[in-house]
């Protein structure tokens, strides 16, 4: 376990892939900074402070700073993976000016191998951050520390999804995304299912493994949030402009859905809101 701080200022020293042809043991030394490993393809045991860490495909691990890691058995032969070292903040290496300046809600405890399989925003991150050490940007040092920020938010939320939200589920992220990123559109779980090799039913399954929610669930209180912002930040806005912008048949089944979600209606709402009593919806 680490703790590690989101939003902090970062410095990448080093970022590549590597791919080991006939095999090698983990190098035995203590750095400075963080060292991240991605696990491309292969296995590999790693070793920190005496504890042993079994590296499979889409793993990752976090090495700390200042602690002790070393192998004692190489790689598979051919094993790819990628890594980084960042230097740890102020506030990860326990100086008090840094643990001072710091919002506690920044720091959390971060473990020490993740699996990874089922969540390729970690991997994807990883790739930009190797893609950016490498570029000629003059906006290199602010991309680096954005990208592993966006990084650490990820790998906090990855720990977190399967007590709090359900079992992670690639697919069914990329189709949150979809119904956030397409407000206009009203899906079926039918085309949706379609348009991923899948049957309504299977979509449905995952949608309440992941979200304790039904697609249809999900896609409508999706939109009925972003309705009510919308009733918020554009008061004089006719109904009818809500209903089109977020895939409603017209205003008055927008209105229906909208006082089965809030038990009042948008007009009510905006009212409330306007009083300053809305606060609690």
């Amino acid at each position: 376990m680490l703790l590690m701080e989101k939003m902090a200022h970062r410095q990448i020293t080093s970022a590549n892939y590597i791919t080991s042809i006939n095999g090698m043991v983990h190098p035995d030394r203590v750095l400075s900074e963080h060292d991240f490993l991605y696990m491309l393809e292969g296995d590999w045991e790693i070793m920190e402070d005496g504890s042993v860490y079994e590296m499979h495909r889409d793993d990752l691990l976090i090495l700390g700073a200042g602690r002790h890691h070393y192998g004692e058995k190489p790689c598979n032969p051919g094993n790819r993976h990628m890594y980084f070292h960042v230097l740890p903040s102020p506030a990860e290496k326990g100086e008090k000016n840094g643990m001072e300046k710091m919002e506690p809600s920044t720091l959390f405890p971060c473990h020490t191998l993740l699996h990874c399989r089922h969540n390729p925003h970690i991997r994807m991150y990883f790739e930009e951050i190797i893609s950016a050490f490498w570029s000629d940007s003059p906006e290199k040092l602010c991309r680096l520390s954005l990208l592993f920020n966006l990084l650490l938010c990820e790998i906090a939320e990855h720990q977190a999804a399967p007590r709090e939200k359900g079992q992670s589920d690639a697919l069914v992220d990329e189709i949150c995304r979809q119904i956030q990123s397409n407000p206009q559109r009203f899906y079926t779980a039918g085309e949706m299912a379609e348009a991923h090799f899948i049957c309504a039913r299977t979509l449905n399954n995952r949608f309440q493994k992941a979200c304790q929610k039904t697609f249809y669930a999900y896609q409508m209180e999706t939109k009925l949030e972003m309705v009510r912002y919308f009733l918020i930040h554009q008061p004089d806005a006719p109904l009818h402009e809500a209903a089109v912008n977020f895939g409603f048949y017209d205003e008055f089944h927008l209105s229906k859905a909208f006082k089965k979600q809030f038990k009042m209606s948008p007009s009510r709402f905006r009212k409330y809101h306007a009083s300053g009593n809305a606060q609690t919806y």
